[in-house]
Parts: C-alpha cells; structure tokens; sequence
C-alpha cells in the first residue's frame, strides 16, 4: 500500500493551466501502463487546444465548462467523462467566473 497527499505545491502550469502529474509520486521501482493527473483550470481558463498519440480520459470532479473535441462544443459539469481518441484535437474552458474547474486526466497508449 502507498498513500501521499496531494497539495496544490506540488502543480504547474502545463497546456495553461495548473496539473499534477501523478505517478511522479509513486516510489521508484513503479511504472504503471498509464499516465495520470489531476487538473485545475481557473475561473475563465482553458486548457489549451492540443492533441497527443494517446487515448485521454477526463472525469470532472468539480466545477462546469465547455468541452471542445473536433470543433464540437458540449457543456459539462461534475461527474462528467470525456474520452479523446489519438490524435483528436481537444480542449476544456471553465465557464464559471468565480470557481475552478477539476478534473482527473488518465491516458495510455
């Protein structure tokens, strides 16, 4: 078993908004086949619209925005899951002006 707390030290700022990559974390010796964060976009922010060879899950944990995938727009909130196929361009913005958006990003090849 491992447990760490993760505290808003230990983010920086990736695709415009803050991430802590999370299997950064874990003990030498662990390579896990995914990748794995945890996202905080601030009032009005966005990710930035990008793409990348991996699958891409999005779970939102707090918050609502406009997810864009493929110049497609759909509004979500928490709770909401957002998968990108590779290559697919995509990107989040946080519509709310006073509260951040968050999320969990996992990815695999």
């Amino acid at each position: 078993m491992y447990t760490k707390q993760i505290d808003h030290s230990l983010m920086r700022t990736e695709y415009g908004v803050l991430v802590c990559r999370l299997l950064e974390h874990l003990p030498d010796g662990l390579s896990p086949e995914f990748g794995a964060s945890v996202v905080e976009v601030a009032p009005g922010g966005a990710v930035d619209l990008h793409t990348h060879h991996e699958h891409e899950l999005w779970v939102l944990i707090s918050g609502y925005g406009e997810f864009e995938a493929d110049s497609q727009m759909r509004p979500v909130s928490e709770m909401a899951l957002c998968y990108m196929r590779p290559h697919q361009k995509h990107a989040i913005r946080n519509v709310s002006q006073d509260s951040n958006l968050k999320f969990l990003s996992i990815w695999w090849d």
